[in-house]
């Protein structure tokens, strides 16, 4: 096997790869900053380099000083990854148990038996990586639902895989050393064939790290797409697609409101925009606790909001809407100065059953339903009902406007 592949070769790829990769990271974190675990991740790939570069230098010093320092500076940087990882996900980083496999070495300085017995420093090297690889494959296909990024999966198989190898390789150097290790360095096929795998495993995470980087990138501007910067709801385009997509199947059942605050251009001249802004947000904060899912709530206008419901009836919708009005008009909202800002909405509420599963028609019935509670003194709902008076007069609106 030295015949075709040289050890030290591969070793000093390992280097400089590891280099150029954790450089790179570096930059891309200085230049924008917007995750740790960028940072924490280039750092792994610097202390890979290092443990690459302590094996090269193997042959010319004592094989124990090589493999101690290089195994422990590998095991501080898995840990760095697993860290990484954790910071990836948004969990409370535990920082001892990324150093903990490096410490372990600490045992193999003290004792002069344990640093002449390489088939332990192995045993030793593939558990602590197998412990992280695994560790960090677990993670990610944990976080599947919370976060579904495409590249989590074949990232977690990858992790899987790798772990799986060294743990395999655990057994084998304690029941057969002298297949890793009593070989001369460089045909020694244990350690050829990890060098190899380690190579080709770098590669494809330093391609994992970024690819789900940039898809989480992708994802947080797709959402932002979708949300009101104000509010923090979804905008009108986002609920017209969720909306759109619950209605599908021709369901008989749901229910859309329309709110719209009542004289807001009077709060926006009296009292301020940025006064005004605040009676949004908590308005906002009204209608969000509210909800659960599937439910869709959403800023649609300057002061205007719609909610949709799409399991329940018309007298369930109207009496959420009525509680909705109260709890608007029970809002405390004061000024710097202690001046009440008063805040009431209006609604107009339509359900499926007398409009039909289309958010075209269920908008334009909830919309005057909530012109009627308007017209006949404003902080109250309506509702709309294909029996009405209401829908007759929409009915002519539609003629006249044809």
């Amino acid at each position: 096997m030295a015949d075709l592949i040289s050890v030290s070769t591969l070793l000093l790829i390992g280097v400089l790869g590891g280099v150029t990769a954790g450089t790179t990271f570096g930059f891309i974190w200085l230049t924008e900053r917007r995750t740790y675990a960028l940072a924490v991740w280039a750092a792994s790939l610097w202390f890979g380099a290092i443990a690459c570069a302590f094996y090269i230098v193997r042959p010319v010093v004592p094989d124990w000083t090589s493999v101690l320092f290089g195994n422990a500076m590998l095991a501080f940087a898995y840990g760095l990854i697993w860290l990484g990882f954790q910071l990836f996900e948004g969990c409370r980083p535990a920082v001892w148990k990324a150093i903990i496999g490096a410490a372990a070495w600490l045992p193999f300085v003290a004792v002069p038996f344990l640093r002449e017995e390489p088939a332990l420093h192995g045993a030793l090297a593939a558990l602590v990586m197998a412990i992280y690889s695994l560790a960090i494959a677990w993670k990610l296909l944990q976080r599947r639902r919370i976060e579904p990024l495409p590249a989590r999966l074949p990232t977690a198989v990858l992790f899987a895989a790798h772990g799986i190898l060294y743990a395999l390789r655990v057994p084998l150097l304690v029941i057969a050393p002298d297949f890793g290790f009593g070989a001369a360095f460089d045909q020694s096929p244990l350690f050829i064939a990890g060098v190899f795998e380690a190579l080709l495993f770098t590669l494809f995470l330093v391609v994992a790290m970024l690819t789900l980087l940039a898809q989480r990138e992708a994802r947080f501007h797709r959402k932002s797409a979708d949300i009101d910067a104000l509010t923090s709801l979804p905008n009108r385009a986002a609920f017209f697609r969720t909306a759109e997509a619950l209605l599908q199947g021709g369901t008989e059942r749901g229910v859309l409101m329309l709110f719209d605050l009542d004289h807001f251009r009077f709060v926006n001249d009296r009292f301020g925009r940025d006064e005004g802004d605040r009676a949004l947000k908590a308005f906002a904060q009204v209608l969000h606790r509210g909800v659960r899912p599937p439910d869709i709530v959403a800023r649609v206008g300057d002061e205007e909001f719609a909610l949709f419901m799409p399991s329940i009836r018309l007298d369930v919708g109207l009496s959420i809407a009525e509680y909705l009005c109260r709890r608007t008009e029970e809002l405390r909202l004061l000024t710097e100065s202690g001046e009440h800002v008063p805040l009431t909405t209006s609604v107009g509420v339509a359900a499926v059953a007398d409009v039909g599963a289309d958010i075209g028609s269920l908008i334009v019935a909830a919309d005057a339903a909530l012109t009627e509670a308007k017209n006949v003194g404003r902080n109250r709902c309506r509702a709309y009902r294909a029996s009405s008076t209401l829908h007759d007069r929409m009915v002519d609106d539609w003629l006249k406007a044809g």
